[in-house]
């Protein structure tokens, strides 16, 4: 049997808001990097000393901690909530924070709010390196399928009759990732048209690569007219079918199009 070791600990934060005089010894060089989940709430224990690593009362100061993203675009400001003990403070991060960050490393720093309005650093270092680096990891948390677009169709013509027909086969999408354990499949095609009078046939196949040759399954045929700018069509269908695609065929006259084709899984 294997065993999983798990532990449960706040992520502390050493900071130094004293540096007018310090012993050598006590130097700390740099802010190690912390890692935090999205999907959860991450709890960061700020500790604030003086250079001699013996922490200060600062329970009548306001705190603030603000994280930026990679472009120094601010993502979240946070007051610090003060401990019973002296020098210690908390920063909860809420899921919602980060709902919308991609994994990334993201900057942090701390600070006092002064009485009027100016603020005062808290260093991350005794080197006067302010703040740190947070490492937001996916781990944990799973991510959404995201929408697939629709919106390159390749031209020919069925010279079989006469006039000839034109039709277009849009570029294969997939639409069952790799390791789906699901038998079946919710999926919403969500078209934009402009001035299309035509024949609309959504396909599928089962084969794993997708291609011209490959058994095309004709899902749903239906008609538009020039008047129609938006079309919703929903499919459950087995997960089996991996690829699907957009085949149309236009009126002799017609200078329409489908200008995309939203699928969402």
């Amino acid at each position: 049997m294997q065993k999983i070791s798990s532990y449960l600990y706040p992520n502390r934060i050493e900071l130094t808001a004293d540096l007018t005089t310090h012993t050598t010894e006590y130097r700390i060089v740099y802010q190690r990097r912390f890692k935090i989940y999205k999907g959860f709430k991450n709890d960061l224990l700020l500790d604030i000393k003086n250079a001699e690593q013996k922490r200060i009362n600062v329970s009548d100061k306001t705190i603030e901690f603000i994280i930026l993203d990679q472009n120094d675009q601010e993502i979240d400001t946070i007051s610090a909530v003060h401990s019973s003990t002296p020098g210690l403070a908390t920063i909860s991060i809420l899921p919602e924070t980060f709902e919308d960050i991609k994994p990334q490393f993201l900057k942090f720093a701390a600070y006092i709010v002064n009485n009027d309005g100016s603020k005062t650093p808290i260093y991350g270092d005794t080197q006067f390196g302010l703040g740190g680096m947070l490492e937001l990891i996916q781990q944990g948390s799973p991510v959404p399928l995201t929408d697939l677009v629709i919106d390159v169709f390749n031209y020919y013509e069925d010279i079989t009759t006469l006039p000839a027909i034109k039709k277009y086969v849009s570029e294969a999408a997939q639409i069952n990732p790799p390791n789906d354990l699901s038998t079946t499949s919710s999926l919403s095609f969500n078209f934009n048209l402009s001035n299309l009078d035509g024949t609309i046939i959504v396909q599928m196949t089962k084969d794993s690569v997708a291609h011209t040759t490959s058994a095309w399954e004709n899902i749903e045929t239906f008609n538009v007219t020039n008047s129609t700018s938006t079309l919703t069509k929903a499919y459950s269908v087995s997960n089996e079918y991996i690829w699907a695609r957009v085949s149309m065929t236009t009126s002799p006259n017609s200078t329409g199009k489908i200008d995309k084709v939203t699928i969402v899984r």
